[in-house]
């Protein structure tokens, strides 16, 4: 079976790419003809050059969609507290797919930030019943629909996209009509963009195929955690992600293991210095302050009042 399937990147995320399609790769099934597409938000000329030689190797074909730097650069990128985000204006690029993929009815997009164990194939399959987008429900989504009024929320990390409707119903230029006329409402970057704009062409597509995995309460209490044990897919949701150092997500070794099979498994050693480099002295950024520690203690904060405890 032809699978499309569609990333968008900038050059921050080259290497998390590089693992999450290195795993659709050692995951597909005999007959998956995998053919990759990355819509390109900075990424170096080397790292393009890296990812074309890992997928022709394998024998799928990857293909870079150029967008200009300057679109979304104005999009809201935010959190709800008001801090700086660890999302890019990358998020959006989704958004700009029909027009980017003319020649293609159906895609199915994914975010960097994810490990693939099994054949896309049965998800890629998916009968979507007249919908224009399919997505796991999202793991905060009761908050999200009543901030939204909406009666479903999906989290846009995995999304099968109907892009022959989003054609035919003029969904990219509503999308971008809501990005423009309604800032404000917009918490979830492009998944809220996403989940207004086609609240009543929306489905839901098995849990399986998006275990939203965090080192949180919130990642053990609604399941996702447990569910991403055996999960065809496991999404590391949230700021903090497994290359990054102090990382505690549950399941960061897997992204490891999956980074041994990509030209980058040398930056294993990198990311194990770092690690004992944050040990002894980092910081932290949260609800408006800056903190310090120094081996695992608390010491500054940038109101400038010391905190020994």
């Amino acid at each position: 079976m032809r699978i499309p399937i569609c990333f968008a990147s900038d050059a921050a995320y080259a290497r998390p790419l590089a693992v999450a399609m290195s795993s659709i790769l050692h995951s597909r099934a005999e007959d998956d003809e995998l053919v990759f597409f990355v819509v390109d938000g900075g990424l170096r000329d080397a790292d393009k050059a890296v990812l074309q030689n890992m997928v022709r190797e394998e024998g799928a074909s990857l293909s870079f969609l150029p967008l200009e730097s300057e679109a979304f650069s104005d999009a809201p990128i935010q959190t709800v507290e008001g801090e700086e985000s660890h999302i890019s204006a990358a998020a959006y690029y989704r958004l700009r797919l029909p027009s980017l993929l003319p020649e293609e009815d159906r895609i199915l997009y994914l975010d960097c930030d994810l490990v693939c164990r099994a054949s896309l194939a049965p998800l890629f399959a998916v009968d979507m019943e007249g919908d224009w987008v399919r997505g796991v429900q999202d793991i905060d989504a009761a908050r999200h629909r009543r901030r939204l009024g909406l009666s479903r929320y999906v989290c846009s990390g995995v999304l099968l996209l109907d892009l022959g409707a989003w054609r035919e119903h003029d969904v990219e230029r509503k999308c971008l009509a809501f990005l423009r006329d309604s800032p404000e409402r917009i918490v979830l970057h492009d998944q809220d963009v996403i989940n207004v704009v086609c609240r009543d062409h929306l489905g839901y597509l098995d849990r399986t195929w998006n275990a939203q995995a965090c080192a949180t309460r919130q990642g053990r209490m609604s399941g996702f955690n447990e569910l991403a044990k055996t999960a065809a897919v496991v999404h590391f949701i949230g700021s903090r992600k497994p290359w990054q150092a102090g990382c505690t997500h549950p399941f960061r070794s897997e992204y490891f293991r999956c980074l041994r099979h990509t030209p980058y498994r040398r930056s294993v050693w990198a990311w194990r210095l770092e690690c004992l480099r944050w040990a002894f002295w980092h910081s932290k950024y949260s609800h408006g302050r800056r903190r310090w520690y120094f081996c695992g203690v608390r010491i500054w904060q940038k109101s400038g009042t010391a905190a020994l405890s």
